[in-house]
């Protein structure tokens, strides 16, 4: 009895650790959101012109591939984004561009794809300036 016992413990206890050790690293992080959608020229380029990168995630109703298809459409017709710029990601669905602050700001920029992309939010993550 005391070595069924020891041994269902062992198992229950290995258990545990296994899900703690995957609840750590869940891949979800802003870091690995802003990654998804990261091109080094896009930065470079929209720095050298005085613009700004947003990343963004992208959040909805519907499955992650129609959601970035709709955000991507919506974000290369919103004033001030560099229509080069858009990139896009499914898993984590994210988006990210280079807007001329000039004619408009990240949020208005964020706000406008919102309106056009009906039912998606988008949730700032970080401005590269």
């Amino acid at each position: 009895m005391n070595r069924r016992y020891g041994k269902c413990m062992g198992m229950a206890i290995m258990g545990l650790l296994m899900l703690a050790t995957k609840a750590s690293a869940c891949g979800v992080c802003i870091e690995d959101t802003v990654a998804v959608t990261y091109d080094h020229a896009v930065v470079r380029q929209a720095l050298a012109r005085h613009h700004v990168v947003v990343f963004t995630a992208i959040a909805g109703n519907a499955d992650s591939g129609t959601l970035v298809r709709n955000v991507k459409a919506a974000a290369v017709r919103a004033p001030g984004v560099a229509r080069d710029s858009v990139r896009t990601a499914t898993a984590p669905a994210a988006l990210s561009f280079a807007v001329d602050p000039g004619i408009a700001a990240p949020e208005t920029a964020i706000a406008a794809i919102e309106r056009s992309a009906s039912g998606v939010k988008l949730s700032l993550l970080r401005i590269v300036r």
